[in-house]
C-alpha cells in the first residue's frame, strides 16, 4: 500500500489515542530486527521533525468535532474549532508534556486526568500525549502484515505500575519507514481497552499523509458500538 513511501499517520493514542502526525524516518527492512528501543526512537525524533498545519474531524455516527491541527518543532497543537480549547503537545528527548487551554487559562495535563477522554471522544489524554512511545520496558514481539504493509510488532509496558492507565500497549512499526500503523492497548486483566488503526491514506506534496484512522474503544461499547474515525480533510502547508 504505502511501502516505497515515506508516510504521516495520526495517533491519538493510539493515540491517535490519539491524534498526531507521524513523518517516519527510515528503519530496517532486513528479516533481523532492530532493538525495541531504537525503533520507538524512530517515531520520537520523526515526530519531532515535521512542519505542517492540517484540517480535520474526529467522527463518531453522525457526531462531528473540527480541529485544526499545527506541527512546528517538535510542538504539536490541536485547536478545536467549535469551542477553541487548544491541547499543546510537547515532545522532548525523554519524555513528553501536554498543557490544555480552557477560557485563556493553560494548565499541564497530569495525574488522573491523563486517563479521562477528550472533548467526549474516545481518545484519552494520555493517547495524545504519547507517553507510550517513551517507556523503556520494550521487546519486539516478531513480524506481522498490516493492509500489505510490513511491520515489527512492539510490545511496551510503563515504567511503574501508577504510570499509565494502560498495562501494555502493543504497536505495529512499518519496517521500510517506521511508520507507526496500528497501536492496540490493554489493561492489568489483559483485556483489550482502546485500538487505533490508519484506515487510508492521501499524497500530498510527494507525501502519503494519513487520510483516515479508525478508533476503537472497549468502554461503553454495549451501548455504542460505533467506532470512531479521526479524518484529515485539508492540508495547510
Amino acid at each position: 500500500m504505502v511501502t516505497p513511501f515515506r508516510v504521516k499517520s495520526i495517533l491519538a493514542a493510539a493515540s491517535l489515542a490519539v491524534a498526531s502526525v507521524l513523518a517516519p524516518s527510515p528503519c530496517s527492512a532486513a528479516d533481523d530486527p532492530p532493538s525495541a528501543l531504537e525503533l520507538l526512537k524512530s517515531v520520537r525524533i520523526a515526530q519531532s521533525s515535521q512542519d505542517w498545519k492540517l484540517a480535520g474531524r474526529i467522527r463518531t455516527g453522525g457526531k462531528k468535532i473540527p480541529f485544526k491541527l499545527t506541527l512546528e518543532k517538535g510542538v504539536i497543537r490541536y485547536q478545536f474549532t467549535d469551542n477553541g480549547d487548544v491541547l499543546t503537545l510537547r515532545l522532548g528527548e525523554k519524555t513528553s508534556t501536554l498543557e490544555e487551554t480552557k477560557g485563556g487559562k493553560t494548565t499541564r495535563v497530569t495525574g488522573a486526568k491523563l486517563g479521562a477522554p477528550v472533548h467526549d471522544t474516545e481518545i484519552s489524554y494520555e493517547d495524545l500525549a504519547l507517553r507510550f512511545i517513551y517507556w523503556h520496558d520494550a521487546k519486539v514481539l516478531g513480524g506481522d502484515m498490516i493492509s500489505a504493509h510490513r511491520c515489527w510488532k512492539v510490545e511496551v509496558r510503563p515504567d511503574g505500575p501508577n504510570d499509565s492507565q494502560y498495562a501494555r500497549v502493543i504497536l505495529w512499526i512499518g519496517r521500510e519507514d517506521g511508520a507507526l500503523m496500528k497501536a492496540e492497548s490493554f489493561d492489568a486483566a489483559g483485556k483489550w481497552d482502546r485500538r487505533f488503526m490508519v484506515t487510508s491514506v492521501m499524497k500530498r506534496e510527494g507525501y502519503w499523509m494519513l487520510k483516515q484512522m479508525r478508533i476503537e474503544s472497549s468502554h461503553g461499547r454495549s451501548v455504542d458500538p460505533k467506532p470512531s474515525y479521526l479524518e484529515i480533510e485539508e492540508v495547510e502547508k
